[in-house]
């Protein structure tokens, strides 16, 4: 397989809303947006249709209110982050002239993530991993079950978007930290899935930066093209 170089790509998109919408509503929106500009291409319809791994991500509205609603006939704005420059570019060219019946897309900008080294990289929305069981790891996952979850899926992303095999013996991070006292909830369909929000102080070594830099635009863990772990980070 031939490697590929990995490139983030960031679009910030300002949105009118024409509905109140509450967080949790908000953040099954976002997707929902997204999902209805992807299938008005039949390649993209088909892409959005696979059961595969999509390599963006999605976070919340911003600035968040208060009162944890979003108004009515105000202006907000969201990130999207891909490795697919393809894909970038056609997101950016009809995010801006988009509408669903909860908000219209006003103006879409983007850039590059610029590759820095890595100090440590933080959920801004939640973790969510699967489990056999269908059940929250902790109900049936020991923390080193969870953390080996985690890394299994990171080397599958890995292997995937940049075609190389990696050395699973080096670490991606030096320590991992629980942000959250409870179970952080996570609207997906119909249901509501337990979540975590957590910080991973990045190791030292080229692979765990190159990972690290991946995350950005594929997240961590699972459910990330339906904005599960939209990853925030900073630099040494």
């Amino acid at each position: 397989m031939q490697n590929k170089k990995l490139i983030v790509y960031e679009i910030i998109t300002k949105v009118f809303l024409f509905e109140e919408l509450t967080a949790k509503r908000a953040s099954t929106s976002i997707p929902y947006f997204v999902d209805s500009i992807l299938v008005k291409d039949d390649i993209y319809k088909e892409f959005h249709e696979e059961n595969k791994l999509k390599g963006y991500t999605t976070d919340l509205l911003y600035p968040m209110e208060k009162d944890g609603l979003y108004k009515k006939h105000k202006v907000y704005a969201f990130r999207i982050r891909t490795l697919d420059q393809k894909l970038a570019e056609y997101l950016l060219e009809n995010l801006s002239n988009h509408s669903t019946k909860e908000m219209k897309g006003l103006v879409a900008e983007i850039c590059i993530i610029k590759k820095g080294f890595f100090e440590k990289l933080y959920t801004i929305t939640p973790v969510i991993v699967k489990t056999q069981e269908h059940c929250y790891w902790k109900e049936c996952l020991s923390l080193e079950e969870y953390e080996e979850q985690l890394k299994k899926n990171l080397w599958k992303k890995y292997r995937n978007f940049t075609g190389k095999e990696p050395d699973e013996s080096l670490p991606i991070w030096d320590s991992l930290v629980f942000k959250n006292q409870g179970v952080i909830p996570f609207p997906y369909k119909n249901i509501i899935l337990p979540g975590d929000k957590l910080e991973l102080f990045i190791s030292n070594n080229e692979q765990a930066q190159e990972v690290a830099y991946m995350m950005l635009a594929t997240g961590l863990g699972d459910l990330n093209s339906r904005g599960a772990s939209f990853m925030g980070y900073r630099y040494l």
